[in-house]
């Protein structure tokens, strides 16, 4: 899991979310504890094992373009509200397992994000069932997927993606 996401988080921490979104990685192996994490001034922080470190940088908002998941992004327009990257460890083969938590904010009405997300969705391969305004499934590589969509005021979306186990 880890292969997947991590490369993911460190470009979009170094976006600058500063203002914007809240962006945490919690992870632990036997080396100890490893968290990339921002704040409301834009400082990056990153700690993990042989490293350690922070940075200030300019304030950009982080929106549907700087998100991807397996070839899908957020609903054109969206802004990006928190994003957390749990490593849950490995399995006994050695696997990692860890989970993506994603919540945004879209400029449309929940049943319009939710069938904008299945249709991109299936045309990258996931295997998505519908159930009310949500969408549950597997992405493109086996990996568990809940969406949940509710109205945010007037034509808004607030939406909370969960991927992996």
């Amino acid at each position: 899991m880890n292969r997947l996401f991590l490369p993911l988080l460190l470009p979009i921490a170094l976006a600058g979310c500063h203002g914007s979104a809240n962006i945490n990685f919690d992870g632990n192996d036997t080396d100890g504890n490893s968290v990339i994490s921002t704040d409301a001034n834009g400082r990056i922080q990153i700690k993990a094992p042989g490293i350690q470190g922070s940075i200030t940088l300019p304030k950009m908002p982080l929106d549907a373009k700087n998100f991807d998941i397996d070839g899908v992004t957020l609903y054109p327009g969206s802004t990006l509200k928190n994003l957390k990257v749990n490593d849950k460890g490995g399995d006994k083969s050695g696997e990692k397992d860890g989970e993506v938590i994603v919540e945004f904010e879209s400029p449309a009405a929940p049943t319009v994000v939710r069938d904008w997300f299945r249709d991109n969705m299936t045309k990258q391969g996931f295997k998505v069932t519908t159930k009310d305004d949500n969408l549950i499934g597997t992405t493109d590589d086996g990996q568990p997927f809940a969406l949940q969509l509710s109205a945010a005021g007037d034509g808004k979306t607030k939406g909370l993606m969960q991927v992996g186990r």
